[in-house]
């Protein structure tokens, strides 16, 4: 009996938060239902998610609230759905995305396929998973495109061809609830340095600022907790107070700044944080929000999201 109101206690106050948070996400994303007048595209970071996204319905799972909050019938798929559609108004030429799970030692490595392959980078799941399916083109063009801003700044780089490397579970599998089955807009993957150094990445970013111009959006995509040794670290409602705490920190660096290069300099800042450890035992999946504020820098930039564990921000905006 204790167990049953506990578990009913707990799905309450998910679904409270989760009507919460749709509000603010709602609001955010109503601000930016056009482009900026300027016709500079946005660069953003935003919560990639897991496979639990993709999980099937009639499959039962032991993932509890992870599968409640992050599933795909959770407020995060609701919001990619949200997110999305935004995206899809901007009509952009291009998309060009950073994912926390391309890594790349020293030099960068860019897609350049006339169509995008897909690569089912996660084990030991369901057969269900591993037959998802995600249609979309990619660009030769703005690959050499981001080649040759790399080069202008200095950065390593090389196109990668042929289909060698498919799009990583960091991209499709948030696509498939932003895009649906597939999308018509060009799609071009780009590794992160697995270095990790925020700076690098900011630099990164601010090389590909240029493609604002151009009408390609730049997305990064990772998660501000990331930790599968506190697996009460995902659920609001039982994550110690400190990984509350660090997003905090991030939210602040956001909101609390007035230029961009003091935005950057706070968000670097934020893995002095006593907590930045136990949400990133390794930092992959932060380091794309250093992308995406650097691209960004010249412009403002704004909390979309405020998901536990999944915040997502608009860069440029």
């Amino acid at each position: 009996m204790f167990k049953s109101r506990l578990l009913f206690r707990l799905s309450t106050l998910l679904l409270v938060f989760a009507m919460s948070t749709a509000s603010q996400w709602s609001s955010a994303l109503s601000q930016l239902a056009r482009p900026p007048a300027n016709g500079r595209m946005p660069a953003f970071w935003f919560a990639h998610g897991s496979p639990m996204l993709i999980w099937p319905d009639h499959l039962p799972s032991g993932f509890g609230s992870m599968l409640a909050i992050g599933g795909p019938h959770g407020p995060h798929a609701q919001f990619l759905r949200d997110f999305g559609k935004l995206l899809v108004s901007y009509k952009p030429k291009a998309i060009v995305i950073f994912s926390a799970h391309w890594e790349t030692r020293g030099t960068i490595e860019v897609t350049s396929y006339d169509k995008n392959p897909l690569l089912y980078d996660y084990y030991g799941f369901p057969d269900e998973l591993y037959q998802v399916k995600f249609d979309s083109k990619g660009s030769p063009a703005v690959a050499q495109r981001v080649h040759d801003l790399f080069a202008k700044s200095n950065i390593p780089s090389r196109l990668v061809t042929n289909g060698v490397r498919g799009f990583d579970h960091g991209v499709f599998v948030p696509f498939v609830h932003m895009f649906g089955a597939g999308t018509d807009i060009p799609v071009v993957e780009v590794s992160i340095d697995s270095g990790l150094d925020p700076q690098r990445h900011i630099d990164i970013g601010k090389a590909l600022d240029p493609l604002r111009d151009e009408g390609i959006i730049i997305l990064a995509g990772g998660l501000t907790i990331h930790t599968f040794k506190e697996p009460n670290a995902w659920d609001p409602s039982t994550a110690p107070q400190g990984f509350k705490d660090f997003e905090r920190a991030v939210v602040a660096s956001i909101e609390q700044t007035k230029t961009g290069e003091e935005r950057n300099e706070a968000l670097k800042a934020v893995t002095r944080h006593p907590f930045f450890r136990r949400a990133h035992p390794r930092e992959e999946h932060f380091v794309p929000i250093y992308v995406a504020a650097g691209a960004g820098t010249s412009s403002d930039a704004r909390v979309l999201c405020d998901l536990h564990g999944a915040i997502s921000i608009g860069f440029g905006v």
